[in-house]
């Protein structure tokens, strides 16, 4: 072995349960995971991680996220949905350049890394600059699905004016970033169209098929709340899921995010042919007043996954704090204390969030042969002892509800370390942060005028 993580209670999520090892140990042998087992059994290793005291798990999927709006952390809470993106995200976004981008990301990124995320869905426009200079740089795992966007303004019906000649570039885009990374180890490629009320059917039709004939996976915002609904029904006569039905785009290709502004009907449609789902629970509470409907999905059968969103919405990029809200924020809206139990919300930002995203063949669990994303949580803090075996496994609730994620210790990304000891090995985390605080407020400043001409609920408030 390479490495071996030794005297650790492994969390393998291998069959039905969460596979839970007591005194385990794990080995890696090149990028993969050679050994999952007792740790008595486990021989030769170059390097040894004493993991006494820590759970050992798989790398934590965060199944949707924009993470170069990190830099605008704080800035569209607290106002109503329907303002959310025009009079909130706008003004600011309006005023990034690409360095401010790139150094969102990185924020963002470091953030998911330090509390134990080893892949992101990173659903952004020109996503390729974000795994050239963020993700490829940092050693962490990717699906990198490209954002299609045709609106150009906004019509006197006060529906989006919409632009097929830019959701051809973008579909260009696409196209180039799929055939460049088909064959990558660390990045998998996708088509992104960002909702039915921002592009065209015609280029939705384009995409369908490019994505059949490559076979990559459509990533996209679907009925995500009354801002989409209206200018769909004003602009179809329908609701979303009934069209992409009607245009026979639920199918097995199909990533569908959010999916809150669903009737049970549809939901069960989702369900019924095959598509993969995405919940944000801090997002959508933050910017919907909504629960996602997480659980519905799952009692349907459906593969379910978690996203944190972007941070202007939930705060960041934190995949305990989304573990924690999704099972939280179900139990209250439901007024049922059983609904999403810690295991099952371990599952769905681990080998759940794999089968969401497609990639369940190469991480999500502690397999002989998968990649070696891992993680190891120390158990030995306040928020989190004690730790104990009997009569059950107490630490799987803690983890979901008690963590900060902060415990994160190791973070290993393709059997390389990026962090040891709550240090990481290679990225440079005072630069990262220095550049992103002195970045933000400059764009806060640049964007000041049109905030305010926007005269969003914010305004007024201004803390």
């Amino acid at each position: 072995m390479d490495l071996a993580i030794v005297d650790t209670t492994l969390i393998t999520f291998q069959g039905e349960g969460l596979g839970v090892i007591e005194k385990g140990g794990l080995g890696i042998m090149g990028n993969e995971i050679a050994f999952v087992g007792k740790s008595d059994d486990l021989r030769g290793a170059d390097e040894v991680i004493d993991g006494s005291g820590c759970v050992t798990m798989p790398g934590l999927i965060d199944s949707h996220a924009h993470t170069w709006l990190a830099l605008l952390k704080g800035g569209a809470q607290d106002m109503p949905e329907i303002q959310w993106m025009k009079k909130g995200l706008e003004p600011f976004v309006n005023h990034m350049n690409k360095k401010d981008r790139i150094a969102g990301s990185k924020l963002g990124v470091l953030e998911g890394l330090r509390t134990g995320t080893t892949t992101f869905c990173e659903f952004s426009p020109e996503v390729k600059g974000y795994v050239e200079n963020v993700y490829l740089p940092f050693g962490v795992r990717t699906v990198a699905v490209e954002t299609l966007n045709e609106v150009v303004g906004v019509d006197a019906r006060g529906l989006y004016e919409l632009d097929r000649s830019i959701g051809e570039e973008g579909l260009k885009k696409a196209d180039a970033l799929v055939d460049e990374y088909k064959r990558s180890e660390m990045v998998y490629p996708g088509y992104g169209p960002q909702a039915l009320d921002m592009v065209t059917i015609e280029l939705l039709e384009e995409v369908k098929e490019n994505a059949w004939d490559s076979k990559s996976d459509i990533h996209m915002h679907v009925a995500q709340g009354e801002r989409e609904r209206l200018q769909v029904e004003k602009r179809y006569g329908a609701r979303t899921v009934k069209i992409m039905y009607d245009m026979g785009m639920l199918d097995e290709k199909l990533v569908a995010v959010h999916c809150h502004d669903t009737e049970i009907e549809e939901k069960g449609m989702l369900v019924e042919n095959g598509v993969r789902m995405v919940g944000c629970p801090s997002s959508i509470g933050m910017i919907d007043g909504i629960v996602p409907p997480i659980h519905d999905l799952l009692s349907m059968g459906g593969e379910v996954g978690v996203g944190t969103d972007q941070a202007p919405g939930p705060g960041g990029h934190n995949m305990f704090k989304e573990m924690r809200n999704a099972a939280l924020l179900t139990k209250i809206r439901d007024k049922d204390p059983t609904r999403l139990p810690s295991g099952d919300v371990l599952k769905l930002a681990t080998i759940g969030g794999a089968r969401t995203l497609g990639i369940q063949h190469l991480v999500g669990s502690l397999e002989v042969g998968k990649l070696a994303d891992i993680i190891t949580i120390d158990m030995l803090c306040a928020n989190l002892t004690p730790s104990v075996f009997e009569p059950f496994h107490n630490f799987v609730a803690t983890l979901v509800h008690s963590s900060t994620g902060k415990e994160v210790r190791d973070v290993i990304i393709n059997g390389k370390e990026v962090m040891r000891k709550g240090e990481f090995v290679k990225i440079d985390e005072g630069h990262i942060i220095k550049d992103a605080q002195g970045r933000g407020k400059d764009l806060f400043k640049r964007g000041a005028k049109d905030w305010k001409d926007a005269d969003g609920s914010l305004v007024k408030t201004n803390f």
